[in-house]
């Protein structure tokens, strides 16, 4: 959508630039009436104008409103994974005087560094799976809609 905005700018100013070129064209030619009908083009551009303007801030406004609904599911479906291992592990604790070995959120700490690039990795458990989750979350909801558009 970002592209789209930046083509459509693109576009409306070309086309507010050569309207200005062909207007002075005319005024220099002293053809009469075609001065008014490039204030017209003049005046709808401008309309173009405050109306892309106002579509690409709400845009941008929609945008921040899904990311941060989409980083708050995703960090309560982490609370809920650490909150359920944390159970787990005082359990067991409490049962078997160790620690399991089959936490859930030991399993995807463990996986994310194996799975991801080393390089890009925040020390942080936490933030690693956050992110490694995240990914897999917009990797699907891309492939949906790419699908949805074929």
């Amino acid at each position: 959508m970002n592209q789209y905005f930046e083509e459509f700018e693109e576009r409306l100013q070309i086309a507010e630039e050569k309207l200005d070129v062909l207007s002075e064209w005319h005024i220099a030619k002293a053809h009469k009436g075609a001065a008014e009908i490039a204030e017209e083009c003049r005046t709808t551009i401008t309309f173009l104008w405050v109306e892309f303007y106002k579509l690409s801030e709400a845009y941008k406004a929609r945008e921040a409103e899904h990311e941060a609904f989409f980083n708050t599911n995703v960090t309560n479906l982490l609370d809920e994974l650490k909150r359920y291992d944390d159970e787990v592990e005082k359990r067991y604790m409490e049962q078997y005087g160790q620690r399991p070995n089959y936490l859930l959120y030991d399993f995807l700490a463990k996986g994310v560094r194996n799975w991801t690039d080393l390089n890009r990795q925040a020390i942080d458990n936490t933030t690693n799976i956050w992110y490694y989750l995240r990914s897999l979350i917009v990797s699907d909801l891309r492939s949906k809609e790419t699908k949805n558009h074929e």
